[in-house]
């Protein structure tokens, strides 16, 4: 015999209640992806070439938690960056940043007009960083630091459930003592259901 039979009218009632309740709330997942230039905040050196622009992917998954507020995992590779710095013995050294990671935060949705609407999140990443030498004797140095992430969007929704639009994202990254920033800016596309 089933045990829904064994509940309470009241119990059976509100059991009910909230397995339509959970049903309805499956309409608030989405799925997203974006993409677009990005720009590390890199140093320089006048023996290496610094080219601090690159571009960047990220994918993205969200629960809306209210009719306004919701929580969003990101994984995004923010590209490659050329840069450099001096040794504490005064000498120049350049290679390649290479910069992606997870995170989660936090967004609040405004309704601008029909159709249109603005976003704007904070949380935190986890931000993995490789800084692979120009000189190849020197090899590479890695490093994984939790780091803030925050982000603004612009989205239209174009038919139901889908929206595109315009995201800025920003958060840090690390290697050895140095710090770096990253912003990403890049069209984006986001699927509820």
């Amino acid at each position: 015999m089933p045990r829904c039979v064994l509940l309470s009218p009241r119990l059976a009632t509100a059991a009910c209640v909230c397995l339509i309740a959970g049903a309805a709330s499956a309409a608030d997942f989405s799925v997203g992806l974006g993409a677009s230039l990005d720009r590390g905040r890199v140093d320089c050196v006048a023996s290496f070439a610094c080219d601090r622009s690159s571009s960047h992917w990220k994918l993205t998954g969200g629960y809306r938690l209210a009719e306004a507020v919701d929580l969003q995992a990101v994984w995004f590779d923010g590209g490659r960056f050329k840069g450099g710095d001096t040794t504490p013995l005064g000498t120049e050294f350049g290679g390649t940043f290479k910069v992606a990671g997870i995170g989660l935060s936090a967004g609040y949705t405004w309704d601008l007009a029909p159709g249109w609407s603005v976003v704007v999140r904070g949380g935190a990443a986890s931000v993995r960083t490789r800084f692979v030498y120009e000189n190849s004797a020197y090899g590479s140095a890695s490093k994984t630091t939790l780091q803030p992430l925050a982000g603004a969007g612009l989205a239209y929704e174009i038919s139901k459930g889908l929206r595109v639009g315009i995201d800025y994202d920003v958060t840090r990254f690390k290697v050895h003592t140095r710090n770096g920033s990253l912003q990403m800016l890049g069209l984006a596309a986001q699927y509820s259901f």
